[in-house]
């Protein structure tokens, strides 16, 4: 008997978990769709009163955008650090913890709800927002030219290309988006270590972690080179060498492989946690 991962347990497992949280989760997906469609529709009202032509319907989409991007990322990192919800009551962790399927497969149905099902919701609440806004819009100020957001202009399509419509550099794009899953797995992480108030722990011990290494970085600096950050940069200039395209693909590749690699790491710990918190509770 397979005890680590089974096709038809897994899907059980993943069955069970919706049915008892599918409250909360369209709960969670109403309110989302309902900030989404408020800021989306309160933008383009704004927008439309001062209308001044097709370019500034351009930057009006990039706005769009921006915001729906901050909001992507502060509802993933909330949303991760509810990935211990079936253990966070007794009631709730003595049906958890007698489940019978195995410790990876608890742990991927919750991988999953957090991650790639935040992430569909997220998509399709967006698509409806924006429908609704096209909708409002369009009975509020018939003459206007409404427009369905483009997600195409969330980067450039080329390195080199540069113009206002575009949100982004594919590489920068790219490269917030490594980021976005580090960040997404460290909440996740964090919400294995701290039982309540996981976000704002979370929250905190990164601020202070970053705050640490940020004071650590620059008092290496000044104590190992007399010139401070003026030698520190020369010596980054002269190991890097000449600037060319080989290097710089080189750099930009280990930018995003890092944050990659980060994030599969703290995944891991969430699984380790996740199985000793089981054992723990048990106890």
């Amino acid at each position: 008997m397979n005890n680590i991962f089974n096709l038809k347990r897994f899907g059980l497992v993943f069955r069970k978990d919706l049915m008892e949280n599918m409250k909360r989760y369209t709960l969670l997906f109403l309110t989302m769709l309902g900030v989404m469609s408020i800021i989306m529709i309160l933008m383009s009202w704004q927008y439309f009163r001062s209308y001044l032509g097709f370019y500034d319907y351009m930057y009006h989409s990039k706005r769009l955008l921006i915001n729906l991007s901050f909001m992507f990322l502060a509802g993933g990192l909330l949303f991760a650090s509810t990935f211990m919800a079936p253990m966070n009551s007794k009631l709730k962790r003595l049906s958890y913890l007698s489940n019978p399927s195995s410790n990876f497969e608890k742990y991927l149905v919750r991988w999953i709800v957090v991650t790639i099902g935040y992430i569909v919701a997220f998509f399709v609440a967006m698509w409806l927002a924006d429908a609704l806004r096209v909708a409002v819009i369009s009975v509020r100020y018939p003459n206007a030219e409404m427009q369905f957001l483009d997600l195409s202009k969330l980067y450039y399509p080329t390195e080199d290309y540069n113009s206002s419509a575009y949100m982004l550099p594919k590489f920068v794009f790219t490269l917030m988006v490594c980021m976005y899953f580090l960040f997404q797995s460290l909440f996740l992480l964090g919400a294995t270590i701290f039982e309540k108030a996981s976000f704002i722990k979370t929250f905190v011990a990164i601020s202070i972690l970053i705050f640490a290494y940020i004071v650590v970085c620059r008092w290496a600096i000044l104590i190992f080179y007399k010139e401070g950050f003026n030698e520190f940069g020369n010596m980054l200039s002269s190991f890097l060498g000449e600037k060319n395209e080989t290097k710089d693909q080189i750099f930009i590749k280990f930018a995003h492989i890092i944050p990659a690699i980060a994030a599969i790491v703290n995944w891991i710990l969430a699984f380790f946690r996740l199985r000793e918190s089981e054992i723990t509770k048990r106890l």
